[in-house]
């Protein structure tokens, strides 16, 4: 008990001090999204069905003369036409160590844990009739403040499986 308190002032602190040193920076003037790919990933049968789910694979580019860090991303995932958002992932975007002017991250995956899974197989996604096209929508936080950095459109693609 004792231990766990200690631990949570300690986040705390970590946290404050963050978000005090932190400098305020306009992450949608700051970051770029570069690289990006989309698609719906081939994640194999389950249950006797391909699974789907919309992806996105891009980097953050710093494009400001700041070293910029930490950034959480919120990737929603929207299916055309619903009242609001299918699901969403957290990714960590930059860490604590920061990304410098002019650099970019390493490549950044959002998949979403909600799926596609086609009765007649693959080929059948696109012209299936619960299939709904789906836009991903980018959002970062630093230090309390939340961001929108773009949308996009998942394109209609099968991406293979990575071995």
């Amino acid at each position: 008990m004792r231990r766990q308190a200690w631990l949570a002032g300690a986040l705390s602190l970590i946290l404050l001090c963050t978000a005090a040193c932190t400098p305020n920076v306009d992450l949608t003037k700051a970051l770029t999204l570069t690289d990006v790919f989309t698609g719906y990933y081939d994640e194999g049968v389950k249950d006797g069905k391909p699974r789907l789910p919309p992806s996105m694979t891009f980097r953050l580019h710093n494009v400001s003369d700041k070293t910029i860090g930490p950034v959480l991303l919120t990737v929603a995932f929207w299916q055309d036409g619903a009242d609001g958002e299918w699901n969403s992932v957290v990714v960590q975007g930059i860490t604590s160590a920061g990304l410098k002017p002019g650099a970019s991250t390493e490549p950044l995956v959002a998949r979403n844990p909600n799926a596609y899974t086609p009765e007649g197989g693959r080929q059948d996604l696109f012209t299936n009739s619960s299939y709904r096209d789906v836009t991903a929508k980018v959002f970062a936080s630093q230090a309390g403040s939340i961001m929108k950095l773009g949308e996009y459109k998942i394109d209609r693609t099968i991406l293979p499986h990575a071995q």
